[in-house]
């Protein structure tokens, strides 16, 4: 709400939910309304803030004089939202023989630009054209049994340990996960790779990265209810909030997320606002002028 406007914007977890479903009325029902809220309005994906949040991070924890990184958090269409261009609409250069000139391309493109949004976000299939050829964000989807059999494995050292050991796992989990590209910025920035996995500054760095505190609270938290079986929707979950959570105001959530992030305070540490209510955004943003 920098400038007094309300933004709603979508992440790539919304693009991965949608094409999940397999009716196509209902993904295009829902596009409709994620549409109509957020416009073309995008956030990063992790693959974009995690790497910036390291390097600052790095740079934060270990004093070095060197520039902090610039994000650009927020953005337009899928293309932000994926980090990547070919998923932006550009026009072409002519149209039926005739050259295009660049009003006639910025025009064009406003004009088409939400239409090809909304069959991307939608996972719609091009007119005329079978089911089978739309497009489905596979990988994270490939993703989420592998995430599921890791946090079962994680939760079976857990069982054989003091509950008091879990703070450390989850941290040494969260380090563990990011390792690669941490010791590749680290070397980029003068700093030796095993100062990365001492005890005192594990934790430090982890706290200087707020999505990668939030996801590792996240994993913590269920952990700690053992009764909660981890499925693989929770990988997207988890993915979404933790870069909602720390960089948004507001973030609608299912209600059990929105409980264990409240009681367990993680909310107030970044001062956002998490509901499981649409109401309390409503209330929020406060009658319309």
């Amino acid at each position: 709400m920098d400038d007094g406007r309300a933004s709603f914007p979508l992440s790539v977890a919304h693009y991965i939910e949608t094409g999940k479903s397999q009716d196509s009325s209902r993904r295009v029902n829902l596009t409709k309304t994620m549409m109509r809220l957020a416009g073309m309005d995008r956030i990063a994906p992790p693959h974009v803030v995690v790497p910036w949040e390291i390097r600052k991070a790095l740079i934060e924890v270990f004093e070095l004089d060197a520039p902090t990184p610039g994000l650009q958090l927020f953005g337009e269409t899928a293309a932000h939202a994926h980090a990547l261009p070919s998923l932006r609409y550009t026009a072409p250069e002519e149209h039926e023989g005739v050259m295009l000139s660049e009003a006639d391309k910025r025009k064009l493109e406003e004009l088409v630009a939400p239409k090809f949004e909304a069959i991307i976000l939608g996972g719609i299939a091009p007119e005329g054209y079978p089911e089978s050829t739309r497009l489905v964000f596979q990988d994270l989807l490939d993703y989420d049994e592998r995430f599921v059999a890791e946090q079962n494995r994680i939760a079976g050292w857990v069982e054989k340990l003091p509950r008091t050991k879990l703070p450390n796992i989850m941290v040494a989990t969260a380090m563990q996960d990011m390792l690669e590209p941490a010791i590749e910025a680290a070397q980029e920035l003068g700093v030796a790779p095993e100062a990365l996995v001492e005890a005192q500054n594990v934790t430090r760095l982890i706290e200087h990265m707020p999505s990668r505190w939030v996801e590792m609270k996240l994993r913590h938290l269920k952990q700690a209810n053992p009764q909660k079986r981890w499925e693989g929707n929770d990988l997207n979950d988890i993915t979404a909030l933790a870069i909602a959570v720390p960089y948004c105001d507001v973030v609608v959530t299912e209600k059990f997320w929105s409980s264990i992030l409240n009681n367990a305070k993680v909310s107030q540490r970044y001062d956002t606002l998490v509901t499981p209510s649409l109401q309390d955004v409503v209330d929020l943003l406060g009658p319309p002028n």
